[in-house]
């Protein structure tokens, strides 16, 4: 327990906790604290819950956890969350704290008789510890999910799981610490700690200066080890990259629970470092369907295989056979904070006195924050804990001597940007293992922009990419072309050079612009090719203005969106431009983490 000096306090006053990292843990620690009266300095290296939290799907699951400690927290969690968003709606209000929650429930989908098997048994344990899970029979699921594949042979209901939104999550518990007093700052990178003559943290290194403190939490997901080894206190939590495929709007009600293959349990709980995919498809609010999902440890490497999308795309026709002709908008990738028992680490680091760690949710931290915040802020300040915080803790058994390296891939590992997908069944974290959902045949001339992606591409269009001849079908934009052949960017930045893709896919973000046969500015995801174009990478942009709102390339193809309709949205043309051309623009730290 650590004392503390409670009641508001203004900058230049030492806080109680720096809370190092805004992503969502970081956030619902930060906030918990702060309901203590706690006093509270969040410091990140780059904008707010840009990173892991931004590149996440926002679900809030029990359907994919065995019974155990990860499944008791999921559980508080589920149970904490709305009770949560409701405190922040009468504090905040509803506009500062809407963050598209929603009890949507989850169905799991098995073909065959042996996943059917597995399936049934594995929900049997979870409902011994409380989950509710209901089996379909077959008449049921089309009122559940109309356009699921007839091919499925079990289907189970998990109606507790839910969604939200999770960098509006994260920002509306980052806001209600700042009403509270707690200041949030970003771009300030913790270098390390200091320490008294007793061995005890008593200040945070940044760049900018020394923040006096009387803990430090370290919040920062995938780079956790690399902060604990900075403050002399080694985790063994490594980053596991995760890529996703996002397709157009579609209608309400296409897709209306999170979906997902059976064996995805045993992607999750699988322990070597090479690829593991596993098929989930979710539609947002907004209409777009998220589809992942894998699960790979690389290091830091962002790279996204184009092998991978092509698995991601073909899982999800499987599930869902309508989405072959489903336009893709873009394909995004984040890293998620792993460690090798798949348990996060929550609590005071005994090897330094003052140092307290959450982290190592890997692909659970959006559900498992509230409860994490809670218990964190219990220990912190000495409540009776909630939820029994031993398996959590950092000297436990499954910690130690782990091979894992701080952001490091074991020896053996799977090489950066290695494209080869070995799809393998797998035991879950308790053994109850599901085996890997078949692949769909692919459908007899199926022409949809899914289908093109899962097949590779291909057609009769002849055109050239950066002076290499490729072949596309008619009908195909110039992004499908480029995702189809592995391409996740293709321009760079006027400042920094850095990389873009397609972000927004529907011609209002401009990240995605290309030179066709030597028009500059061309918008790739607007763009159908044509025979014999000359596509080439570009440098640099021409964004529009807020006077004109259009770029002086537009889109090449008369007809198309203008960049004018593209602003129609009210916001300045100078604040447009920051966002899509800037280094600390989306790209780096959003939805391409």
């Amino acid at each position: 327990m650590v004392r503390f000096m409670h009641g508001s306090w203004t900058y230049g006053q030492h806080p109680d906790v720096v809370v190092v990292g805004s992503g969502i843990i970081g956030a619902a620690c930060a906030e918990a604290l702060t309901r203590r009266g706690v006093r509270v300095l969040v410091l990140d290296r780059g904008a707010v819950a840009s990173a892991t939290t931004a590149s996440g799907e926002g679900n809030l699951l029990v359907s994919d956890k065995p019974p155990g400690p990860e499944l008791d927290l999921a559980l508080a969690s589920l149970r904490r969350w709305p009770a949560l968003l409701a405190e922040l709606r009468e504090e905040l209000g509803p506009r500062r704290a809407a963050c598209e929650y929603e009890r949507k429930g989850g169905l799991v989908v098995a073909i065959g008789a042996a996943q059917s098997a597995a399936l049934h048994a594995f929900a049997a344990a979870q409902r011994a510890v409380g989950v509710e899970a209901h089996a379909l029979a077959p008449g049921e699921v089309a009122a559940y999910e109309p356009h699921l594949t007839p091919r499925a042979t079990a289907v189970l209901h998990y109606p507790q799981d839910a969604q939200l939104q999770p960098v509006l999550a994260a920002t509306a518990l980052l806001a209600a610490v700042r009403a509270r007093g707690g200041e949030v700052r970003g771009g300030v990178a913790a270098l390390g700690v200091l320490r008294d003559r007793h061995d005890r943290v008593r200040a945070v290194r940044t760049a900018h200066r020394d923040v006096p403190c009387g803990a430090v939490v370290n919040a920062c997901g995938p780079w956790a080890g690399s902060f604990a080894d900075a403050a002399g206190a080694p985790l063994p939590v490594a980053p596991r990259r995760g890529l996703v495929l996002v397709t157009a709007p579609l209608p309400a009600g296409t897709v209306r629970h999170k979906v997902y293959a059976a064996d995805y349990v045993g992607a999750v709980g699988a322990a070597e470092a090479d690829l593991r995919v596993s098929t989930v498809v979710e539609a947002t609010q907004a209409g777009t369907v998220l589809i992942g999902s894998s699960r790979q440890r690389v290091g830091f490497d962002p790279a996204i295989p184009v092998a991978v999308l092509r698995a991601l795309a073909r899982g999800a026709t499987t599930l869902f056979p309508l989405l072959a002709a489903v336009p893709v908008l873009r394909a995004y990738g984040g890293f998620r904070p792993y460690t090798p028992d798949h348990l996060p680490v929550i609590g005071p680091d005994p090897r330094r006195a003052g140092l307290w760690h959450a982290t190592g949710h890997e692909g659970a931290g959006i559900g498992l924050a509230a409860a994490t915040g809670d218990l964190l802020a219990e220990l912190l300040t000495g409540e009776p804990p909630h939820l029994d915080p031993a398996p959590f803790r950092v000297d436990r058994p499954g910690l130690r001597g782990a091979p894992e390296a701080a952001g490091g891939v074991p020896a053996g590992g799977v090489p950066a940007g290695a494209a080869a997908v070995a799809v393998r069944p797998g035991p879950g974290a308790a053994g109850a293992g599901v085996a890997a959902m078949p692949p769909e045949p692919e459908a007899a001339g199926a022409e949809g922009p899914v289908a093109r992606v899962a097949a590779g591409g291909g057609g009769g269009v002849p055109l050239t990419v950066d002076g290499v001849a490729r072949r596309a079908r008619p009908g195909d934009t110039v992004a499908t072309v480029l995702l189809a052949t592995g391409r996740a960017a293709w321009r760079t930045t006027r400042g920094g050079d850095r990389p873009r893709g397609v972000f927004c896919g529907i011609g209002v973000c401009h990240d995605c612009l290309v030179v066709v046969n030597g028009l500059p500015d061309v918008r790739a995801c607007l763009r159908e090719v044509a025979s014999g174009d000359v596509v080439e990478t570009q440098r640099g942009a021409v964004l529009p203005g807020p006077a004109t709102g259009a770029s002086p390339g537009t889109d090449g193809v008369a007809g198309r969106a203008s960049g004018g309709a593209a602003d129609a949205s009210g916001v300045a043309g100078s604040t447009r431009t920051a966002a899509v051309d800037g280094d600390g623009a989306h790209g780096d730290g959003g939805d391409r983490a």
